[in-house]
């Protein structure tokens, strides 16, 4: 139904179709190391999934559907710079419900900079298209064809090399957009802006204080009506973060580390006041490899805001809990666990789990008011995955998948869905 996407530019869509090909944007090798910089590729998958819409268990229509694509890429060091880029795109046909039939893609690329002095930075762009699953918020979906576009360009200066002090800037620009007529609420865009001073406390251990700046505007957020028909039916709504970030960065190895943040956040939205936001959030992403077959991974992320681990977070660790976008939140709680087991040098096994707990709140137009209430959207996946590396260019692999999400309050309702499928892989390098 839709490709596997860089870890910060897209939210998850179905849990199945990202496990069955997540390894197809991991094909890059650089020329470090005598292999061409350089990989073509091409892929098919089958997947099944109960509830192809995430309706209510009671509406839901179960389909499945191919998703036949291509790949290319490369990976490339010159000199001191680093430049790299990903294209990813997927046909995907559905066997009954063809009105979901899609063209996905996923696209990045980046530059990797470095002076012979102490200045370094980065410069990087993404660009995704896929169905929208919706698991956002507290709407129940609609049963019709919605894509989902979310972009990212992010650039990042460093001064200090690997010394003791560095100091640091980031900037990122995000944009989510649907279309579907019914979403038009959701569409928005931010800014993420920080600066901070990082100290080595020694070779494995580095701390750091920032400050941090979010703002996103989402142009028809608020309806004015009871009936809204148009975007004349709306009005903008604009969002403020300010953050204190406190981070501490472990790496006893590749395989062994843990990221840590902790940030004193105020979240103010110039519409709905009931989403305003102060206190704790943060995140902790952590890697332990006991042996070398075995690796462990968990992570929790606590933030607030509009989509807020989209917009507020610019260049998320890849072991960042990755399940969908999270519109007019005033606070989320995100938590994930893998586990992966080399059973042999072919055969790679690997678990999830990962749970959201989101506290919504959600306008409605009455007689040109607006009316607010909060629920909460609880959302949990599992799955399962086995692949089977056949050679240097060949893979296979096969997944299952659970989905399940239950939202409280007037609009309440419950969804879960399973999901099954296989894909084979080729890569040319």
């Amino acid at each position: 139904m839709q490709v596997p996407t860089p870890s910060l530019s897209v939210p998850f869509k179905r849990a199945v179709l990202a496990a069955v090909i997540a390894t197809i944007g991991c094909g890059a090798w650089a020329a470090e190391d005598g292999a061409s910089p350089y990989y073509i590729g091409a892929s098919q998958a089958v997947i099944h999934d109960s509830n192809v819409y995430r309706v209510p268990d009671a509406q839901r229509i179960p389909d499945y559907y191919s998703s036949t694509g291509v790949l290319a890429g490369l990976d490339q060091m010159i000199s001191r710079q680093r430049v790299y880029a990903s294209a990813n795109v997927n046909y995907n046909k559905f066997h009954n419900e063809d009105a979901l039939d899609n063209t996905s893609y996923a696209l990045k690329a980046g530059w990797d900079w470095a002076t012979i002095e102490k200045l370094s930075g980065t410069f990087s762009g993404t660009a995704n298209r896929s169905l929208a699953s919706r698991d956002g918020n507290a709407n129940i979906p609609v049963s019709k064809r919605n894509i989902a576009n979310t972009d990212q360009l992010a650039a990042s200066i460093r001064w200090g090399g690997e010394g003791l002090l560095t100091l640091e800037g980031n900037y990122g620009h995000s944009r989510v957009r649907y279309s579907a007529p019914e979403y038009i609420t959701e569409k928005s865009s931010g800014d993420t802006a920080s600066a901070g001073i990082f100290y080595r406390l020694g070779p494995t251990v580095r701390l750091g204080l920032a400050g941090r700046f979010t703002h996103t505007e989402a142009p028809y957020a608020i309806p004015t009506v009871a009936a809204p028909t148009g975007p004349d039916d709306y009005q903008a709504e604009k969002s403020n973060g300010r953050n204190v970030d406190l981070t501490v960065d472990w790496r006893y190895s590749t395989q062994t580390n843990v990221n840590g943040r902790l940030s004193w956040t105020r979240q103010t939205f110039s519409g709905v006041q009931e989403r305003n936001f102060s206190g704790l959030t943060g995140a902790v992403y952590a890697n332990y490899a006991p042996t070398g077959k075995l690796t462990f991974n968990a992570s929790f992320v606590r933030d607030a805001g509009i989509n807020p681990t989209f917009f507020n977070v610019v260049g998320t660790p890849s072991t960042a809990p990755n399940i969908g976008l999270s519109e007019n939140s005033e606070v989320v709680n995100t938590t994930g666990i893998g586990v992966r087991y080399a059973a042999t040098a072919k055969i790679t096994a690997n678990a999830k789990y990962q749970y959201r707990h989101a506290k919504v709140v959600n306008t409605v137009g009455v007689a040109g008011a607006t009316t607010t209430s909060e629920e909460t959207d609880n959302l949990r996946i599992a799955s399962l995955g086995v692949t089977y590396d056949i050679s240097r260019a060949w893979q296979l692999s096969c997944d299952v998948a659970h989905e399940k999400r239950d939202i409280s309050g007037a609009s309440g309702f419950t969804f879960s869905a399973n999901m099954a499928g296989c894909a084979v892989q080729f890569v040319y390098r």
